[in-house]
């Protein structure tokens, strides 16, 4: 950590008292002689007035502009942030000179006092709320900390002696030391937003909101992030998810720490989820109508899509009033289109509602949204979603001013101020984004994986090649070469880890269109060229079987049964007969047609593995089952025990 130096001088005599030198104009430590009137350290007096009228000016407490807080937009044309960071090389510079009470000293160090002062009042009268909670809430605890620190450096220049002064400057240190954390996560926070200001590409989006949450959990590559976020979902809904579903929390976080609300928005998934596990047949009834997931999957890309508008009117206005008119018409979207999707869920799934979702979504949008604001079990998750805006620009009984928004009803007129447009359309985006991963949790959880999540990337504008490159690229590889084909695509790339080829196939496998049958995954690694490779309609087939079932671990191993690593099987015989033996040690205590029935469909996986001696003791096993003792199947019974006990665990490949 970066420290500061700078000399004090003290200037000595000989104690008239008892002879030993003492600090000019200071009591005798040993003798307790007082000082004579003429003892006048000129330089030590000039440093301590110095210091004590920048003291005075830090003393003053933060008083409210007479103007009323600064809005968004009013706050990010200030440019706190980096006046924040790059202030204190002034003050540090200021202080060395008052140190040595040169001429520019005093005046030097009082007008970086009150530079601080004047962005210390900035920060303390800046709206704290959406998009800027979280950057607004880290610069309000450094300029605690920065205040903390002058003061102390202050304190030691108004010192009396070399050791009071250097308990000061360490206390001053600790301070400074906190200080540059929290601009280094205050500068990561603006970073991150304005991240999404300068870019207009989806992909490059994507890849920016995948990186920085591989960043913020410490991790290298997707399959740990969703490992890591998946631990963090289980600490807000006490649920791991489902595959995937960290993945998606993880992106979510770095929304919420750049625009969002981060503890609101963990505590709407929390609630929500609740509410749609409560009831699971009325999700499974959603998950199965075909028009609730095409309108959830278009609310899914409106959200993005609105969530980026807003966060570009915000950044190019100049003014609060500029932010919130342009927000407006967002407001209104975002009522009429997934808050209107969210909204019919949540009453189903609470039982506010029981008509079949077909109907209710030609309700009217305000109508379901009052309705799932006014219901105790629901209360708060939409909050930030403003019927009054959708209705008032609907029925044009909307006018503007400086302050606000000035709707006209029949019985009362509304203003909302501009500030709280602001925050209201981004609380909205954050309440219909917790809800909808929420949703996305509890419908993994009852084996809908895939639900509204497939070819979404495709409405977002985005292509197989760009969504293989992002993946790959977050999980550590590099010179990627996507090679599309009729029926067969290749992936080529670089690394500089080891990776499991196998257990990055399915970062590839989830984007590839429908119809290619074939996949080459390449990677050139420290070790050499390693190629994986086979036909994908066997994990189709995976993904299909039903979840927690036999079939889908059958599946799972004739899906790996057909794909080689550099030309080799990537399951080894052992594995097969291994897992195959376990199972049918548990149908010999099963009633004989149950038994059978199991037994012949573990036979056929053998044939498909090609192993003629595990397809041998099968068949001896499904005979001892018919005819019991009389069987003669001592030998294949034997054979199957022994498999048991084979030193072979299954490879994870999802």
């Amino acid at each position: 950590m970066t420290s500061y130096a700078f000399k004090l001088s003290y200037t000595q005599i000989s104690c008239s008292g008892c002879g030993i030198s003492r600090i000019r104009g200071i009591i005798c430590p040993d003798c307790g002689h007082r000082p004579q009137p003429w003892e006048i350290d000129t330089a030590g007096r000039a440093r301590r007035e110095a210091a004590a009228e920048a003291r005075k000016l830090l003393a003053q407490p933060v008083a409210p502009l007479p103007t009323g807080p600064l809005g968004v937009p009013e706050t990010l044309h200030a440019d706190l942030f980096q006046r924040l960071a790059t202030w204190h090389s002034g003050f540090f510079t200021a202080v060395a000179e008052a140190a040595q009470a040169t001429e520019r000293g005093a005046p030097d160090l009082k007008a970086c006092v009150a530079e601080f002062t004047e962005l210390r009042t900035l920060v303390h009268n800046t709206d704290a709320r959406r998009p800027l909670t979280v950057r607004l809430t880290i610069l309000r605890e450094l300029v605690a900390e920065l205040t903390s620190m002058i003061d102390a450096y202050l304190a030691a220049l108004l010192a009396a002696t070399p050791l009071e002064a250097q308990k000061h400057g360490t206390q001053a240190q600790s301070h400074l030391d906190r200080a540059a954390d929290l601009i280094k996560t205050a500068n990561d926070a603006a970073d991150g937003a304005e991240l999404f200001v300068a870019e207009r590409d989806t992909a490059r989006i994507q890849t920016i909101l995948l990186a920085r949450a591989l960043r913020t959990f410490e991790v290298p590559d997707l399959l740990a992030l969703d490992a890591a976020a998946r631990d963090q979902l289980q600490d807000i809904t006490s649920s791991r998810g489902v595959n995937g579903s960290g993945v998606m929390l993880a992106v979510g976080q770095v929304l919420a720490q750049s625009i969002f609300d981060p503890d609101r928005f963990r505590e709407v998934i929390r609630l929500a989820y609740d509410v749609f596990r409560s009831n699971p047949q009325v999700l499974r009834a959603l998950a199965q109508e075909p028009v609730f997931e095409g309108d959830f999957k278009r609310a899914l890309y409106e959200l993005f899509d609105g969530t980026m508008e807003a966060v570009h009117a915000v950044d190019h206005a100049t003014h609060s009033r500029q932010a919130g008119r342009a927000l407006l018409s967002i407001a209104l979207a975002q009522v009429e289109g997934p808050g209107q999707v969210i909204a019919t869920a949540l009453l189903l799934a609470c039982g506010r509602k029981t008509a079949a979702y077909r109907d209710l979504r030609h309700r009217n949008a305000t109508e379901l949204i009052t309705a799932a604001q006014q219901e105790p079990s629901l209360h708060g998750l939409l909050d930030g979603l403003d019927n009054d805006l959708r209705t008032g620009r609907a029925h044009a009984l909307v006018h503007y001013d400086d302050t606000g928004v000035v709707i006209e009803r029949k019985k009362s007129t509304r203003t909302i101020a501009w500030r709280d447009v602001i925050d209201g359309v981004f609380q909205g985006y954050e309440s219909i984004h917790a809800c909808q991963l929420a949703l996305w949790q509890a419908m993994g959880e009852l084996g809908y994986t895939n639900f509204a999540t497939e070819d979404l990337w495709q409405t977002l504008g985005l292509t197989p090649e760009q969504m293989i490159t992002i993946m790959l690229e977050n999980s550590s590889y590099r010179d990627i070469a996507v090679t599309p084909g009729t029926r067969h695509w290749t992936v080529e790339a670089r690394t500089e880890s080891a990776p499991t080829l196998s257990a990055h196939a399915p970062l590839i496998r989830t984007y590839l269109p429908r119809h290619v049958d074939k996949l080459t995954f390449t990677v050139h690694q420290k070790d050499g060229v390693h190629t994986l490779a086979g036909p994908l309609a066997p994990w189709h087939e995976f993904a299909a079987a039903p979840q927690d079932s036999e079939a889908k671990m059958m599946a799972y191993l004739r899906a790996q049964l057909s794909w080689t690593y550099d030309n080799a099987p990537v399951l080894p015989t052992d594995h097969v007969r291994r897992w195959t033996a376990l199972q049918a040690a548990q149908t010999i205590d099963q009633a004989p047609a149950e038994a059978i029935t199991r037994l012949r469909a573990f036979r056929d996986l053998a044939r498909f593995a090609g192993d003629d001696e595990l397809v041998w003791a099968l068949t001896g096993v499904i005979r001892y089952k018919r005819l019991g003792k009389t069987a003669k199947a001592a030998a294949e019974l034997s054979q199957m025990k022994s498999w048991c006990s084979l030193q072979a665990m299954l490879p994870e490949w999802g």
